[in-house]
């Protein structure tokens, strides 16, 4: 089995410029942190994509940076929500039908606070004692494999590290 913890620090605050924030729910899987483990599969991928870009002023958007993500809100990821329990919401993009990015839940946001922007997504299938994540992909990179997972992890215990706490949603 492997170990799901949820880490929220009260001091840990993501602040906006324009005022505002929140506070992240830092994910580990069997003690290394989740943006670790994506950068990880990441860097082949944004390594390749980089050489293959052309540096045109005009067009050049800066390079791909392996793992440039946040951890999503605690109040978007803890119980009551159902997003890590099997029911995402839909991603609020065109997909055909049967797009295997359709189901998946957002398991990092984008850095320029909108999370929806840049994000990576994993498959949550819940059954009566085990949670298991898959399938792991960067919503706009659908090429790129990540060969993370899967990880099952006793639902018991994944449960409790969603289960509700303080989570300070005043960060005004």
């Amino acid at each position: 089995m492997d170990r799901f913890d949820v880490l929220i620090d009260p001091a840990a605050v993501v602040r906006w410029p324009e005022g505002g924030g929140f506070q992240p729910a830092e994910v580990w899987i069997n003690d290394r942190p989740l943006l670790e483990l994506v950068r990880a599969a990441e860097e082949p991928w944004a390594r390749a994509e980089n050489a293959e870009r052309t540096p045109d002023p005009d067009t050049f958007s800066g390079p791909v940076t392996p793992g440039a993500y946040l951890y999503p809100a605690a109040c978007s990821v803890l119980l009551p929500s159902r997003e890590w329990l099997g029911d995402p919401p839909d991603p609020g993009f065109v997909l055909d039908a049967d797009d295997p990015r359709r189901g998946k839940a957002m398991v990092l946001g984008c850095t320029c606070g909108i999370s929806e922007c840049w994000f990576v997504q994993a498959r949550i299938e819940v059954g009566p004692d085990v949670v298991r994540w898959s399938d792991f992909g960067q919503f706009h990179r659908p090429e790129w494999v990540y060969g993370l997972g899967p990880f099952t992890f006793d639902r018991r215990q994944y449960e409790a590290q969603l289960a509700p706490r303080h989570v300070d949603v005043n960060l005004a």
